[in-house]
């Protein structure tokens, strides 16, 4: 079906094809920025899906050429000199004609826009083609739509009484840049890449994270550093103290993370969420992997029917990353938690304008606006006016829960925080609040098997969908409840089941993100050192690491989660940095890597105690 005209695209999307071949991605939006680095044949073209990216692939594509590093599209008007063929590696001069030249743009011809408060880097996009009083342009990241041609727009191209030509858009326009190739450049030919000069080639650098510490004592006496005007931050100092200094160190310690490691970040946690995408479809469509997930059958059509229909209603996610300074690997993926959400997203930030922190930004830097943003778009999609965030009576599920009210009050969206389910009632069949207010959305903490475990149980003790008027609901009742919308939705109890982890490995062996993970315990993983994890759980409960040959346990947690089936996993060294060992939570926000932040503990098993220690970025 085809998307209409002024339809805006999701990130990833293509929105037309330019010149036969050169796709034209969707950045979603003038904000988003996508932290990753795209790659073709081993050329570096730029950053997902930002307008010097595509006029790098096109050039590669059509002309076979590249022009050297560019910090951004406006710097290319008076710092660009040539292009060079990537299979001689000839270089070709350019020309550049300001706007209101006496010559005409060409076809293939560089259209180059200032920076100004709309286009903060300036723009480039590619002039396809010259048609009386028009150009025709490709590019990216200006417009978000489909084209139903092979160009994105068309803009007026006036030659005026001083016989000059001029491009009319609504923004700036420097001018055109050709190159003076005399038609020597053609298409790549990508059958024949071994042509390619390894010079222009190379590998995407992983990065480099160090630990670092404020020891200038004055800082320990800072306070009132939270608004306690705000409930979450208020809530934070009541658990936290109000003190920036914490318990276990008298130091105030923080991570630095560069610019390549916070791309190596981004890029993985966006392909690993695309692998447990693929792996939860495996086995929802599988019934013998659903039994090895310990789900009863009773569930297995609900699942599949929000599979199918709930896909934009994941909202939050997050990668446990380990990284031991040459390789990113996946621990496990918590798809149906929020813990630590507001540490990542807020905390860290106001901790390092406390100790007035020198640094480009904070590693959870998108998390807070891209979660308001898809709130929007959830609510506007459901058309729903008020959410239900329903959690138990934990502390930690309250703190997330404050913050979330908060988002959503930032997004103009109505919310009742109903701790456990006190305040919702049956009426009419319908479950309303002590407002008299419908419940049609739900965000919620609890997990997906407690909501299994209460079905079961008001099943077999005949207590389910009494839907008694004024009396109230139970938790499975509002969860699994056709007429009500759950944020996070039920298949995400796929993907947060640690039994999905020795599905990956099957699905894609080897792969450099993943470590070994298997259902059983086969000898070499033994005599490698594994980790034996419970199938469910939270919080880092009921793990425990063997050494090499399995002799020895190296850690061990203890929890309620000791009556569930387990899975076998790799051993992965991490690090020390200054008696510390470093998790790495890594945040998909609706579907796209949001930002990150690092958990740190003396212990080798990281858990919900582990203290969430602030990270910078050092871009350059």
């Amino acid at each position: 079906m085809l998307q209409s005209k002024n339809q805006l695209l999701p990130y990833n999307k293509v929105q037309g094809v330019a010149s036969s071949n050169v796709h034209a991605y969707s950045n979603g939006d003038d904000d988003f920025f996508s932290v990753e680095r795209h790659y073709l044949h081993g050329i570096f073209m730029g950053f997902k899906w930002q307008c010097v990216e595509f006029a790098r692939r096109w050039l590669l594509m059509r002309k076979s050429c590249v022009f050297p590093p560019i910090p951004c599209a406006a710097d290319m008007w008076n710092d660009l000199k040539y292009v060079e063929c990537v299979i001689d590696g000839k270089r070709f001069p350019l020309t550049f004609h300001p706007n209101g030249s006496p010559h005409q743009p060409k076809p293939d011809s560089l259209l180059i826009y200032p920076r100004n408060a709309e286009l903060p880097f300036g723009h480039v996009a590619i002039i396809c083609d010259v048609v009386p009083g028009f150009v025709r342009i490709a590019e990216q990241n200006y417009i978000y739509h489909s084209w139903s041609d092979d160009y994105a727009r068309e803009i007026p191209l006036v030659q005026k009484e001083d016989g000059n030509y001029y491009i009319q858009d609504e923004d700036d326009i420097c001018g055109w840049i050709e190159i003076d190739d005399k038609d020597q450049l053609q298409p790549l030919d990508e059958t024949r890449l071994d042509l390619i000069l390894k010079q222009y080639q190379q590998a995407n650098p992983i990065g480099k994270l160090e630990r670092s510490s404020i020891t200038d004592k004055s800082f320990h006496q800072i306070d009132h550093w939270l608004n306690e005007d705000d409930p979450a931050e208020k809530y934070f100092i009541q658990l936290y103290g109000p003190n920036l200094i914490r318990a276990d160190t008298d130091t105030l310690p923080y991570y630095k993370a560069d610019q390549d490691l916070t791309l190596s970040i981004g890029a993985t946690s966006n392909e690993l969420h695309q692998m447990f995408l693929d792996a939860t479809n495996y086995v929802v469509e599988n019934d013998d992997m659903l039994k090895r997930f310990c789900i009863p059958e009773v569930f297995w059509p609900k699942i599949r029917q929000s599979w199918l229909n709930d896909k934009d209603l994941s909202l939050t996610g997050r990668f446990d990353l380990a990284f031991d300074g040459k390789q990113l690997k996946v621990f496990e993926y918590n798809a149906d938690s929020a813990s630590a959400l507001f540490e990542f997203a807020v905390i860290q930030e106001k901790w390092a304008q406390a100790v007035k922190l020198e640094h480009s930004f904070m590693s959870g830097f998108q998390i807070h606006r891209l979660m308001l943003k898809n709130w929007q778009l959830i609510c506007s999609h459901l058309n729903v006016k008020r959410v239900h965030l329903l959690i138990d009576n934990d502390q930690d599920e309250i703190l997330t829960s404050l913050y979330m009210q908060y988002v959503l009050k930032q997004a103009n969206i109505d919310s009742k925080l109903c701790i456990l389910y006190d305040d919702l009632y049956w009426k009419d069949s319908k479950i309303v609040d002590n407002e008299g207010h419908e419940v049609q959305l739900v965000w919620k903490t609890w997990m997906w098997e407690s909501i299994f475990t209460d079905y079961l149980e008001a099943e077999k003790t005949g207590k389910l969908n009494k839907k008694i008027n004024g009396e109230h609901p139970r938790l499975c009742e509002i969860a699994l409840n056709d007429q009500i919308k759950i944020v996070e939705p039920l298949w995400k109890v796929i993907p947060s089941n640690k039994a999905i982890l020795p599905v990956l490995w099957s699905m894609f062996p080897n792969h450099p993100h993943l470590l070994r993970s298997e259902w059983t315990l086969p000898d070499d993983l033994k005599q490698a050192g594994y980790v034996k994890k419970p199938i469910v759980g939270r919080c880092g409960h009921n793990v425990t690491l063997y050494d090499v040959k399995g002799d020895s346990v190296l850690d061990e947690t203890q929890g309620k989660f000791t009556d569930r089936d387990c899975i076998y996993q790799q051993l992965f060294t991490l690090p020390k940095y200054d008696d510390y060992y470093a998790i790495i939570g890594s945040w998909i926000i609706h579907g796209l890597f949001a930002g990150f932040g690092i958990r740190e503990d003396k212990k080798l098993i990281t858990d919900a105690d582990s203290p969430v220690t602030a990270c910078c970025i050092v871009w350059k």
